[in-house]
């Protein structure tokens, strides 16, 4: 056997095995509950709100408000929220959208529905708490395509921002709203 032949069936043999590495096997897909396992796990405990020192504060808002600036970082100093920045869209709108990790504490969410609807023209769309960290609250985030957003009724936006409710039932009607309580997120493959 000469050199060349040698060559080829090492390289014959590499690509053989990548090939079957790669390609995906259907009997080791993952079944729906695994994939449910995965992306929504349960959470361990009782609810423990984020402190407010901990929470990161995340605004897009139109450039014509830009002038209140200085408002808004005053009120999230007077609330204790320390961590944020706000950020201002060269042209256009910024989405609709709210974000809240599952340990904001439901009247700091309920705050930043009530800026969004104020400072964003309203909300239409909720991001999925898994998505981001516990600590992590935003509105106009434009880092999710418009399916990775769940849209949200005027009245179940009521619903978020009933008063009476505690901070754990806060997220479960969160996560209700998205899918996530169901691991229903219809664009999660």
């Amino acid at each position: 056997m000469n050199k060349g032949t040698k060559i080829i069936g090492i390289i014959v043999t590499l690509v053989s095995i990548s090939l079957i590495n790669f390609i995906p096997n259907p009997s080791f897909a993952e079944t729906p509950e695994e994939k449910g396992q995965r992306h929504f796990k349960e959470d361990e405990g009782p609810f423990v709100p984020m402190p407010r020192e901990e929470i990161k504060i995340e605004l897009f808002l139109m450039k014509e408000r830009k002038k209140d600036d200085k408002f808004l970082k005053g009120f999230f100093a007077e609330q204790k929220i320390k961590r944020v920045m706000i950020q201002y869209f060269r042209a256009g709108n910024p989405p609709k959208n709210i974000v809240l990790g599952k340990r904001i504490p439901a009247d700091v969410g309920r705050m930043m529905i009530e800026l969004a609807i104020h400072y964003n023209n309203g909300v239409t769309h909720l991001v999925p708490e898994f998505r981001f960290y516990d600590h992590y609250a935003a509105f106009g985030n434009s880092s999710f395509d418009i399916q990775a957003q769940i849209p949200i009724t005027p009245e179940d936006l009521d619903k978020l921002r009933d008063e009476s409710l505690s901070d754990e039932e806060f997220h479960v009607l969160f996560r209700s709203l998205t899918g996530e309580d169901q691991g229903v997120i219809s664009y999660i493959d």
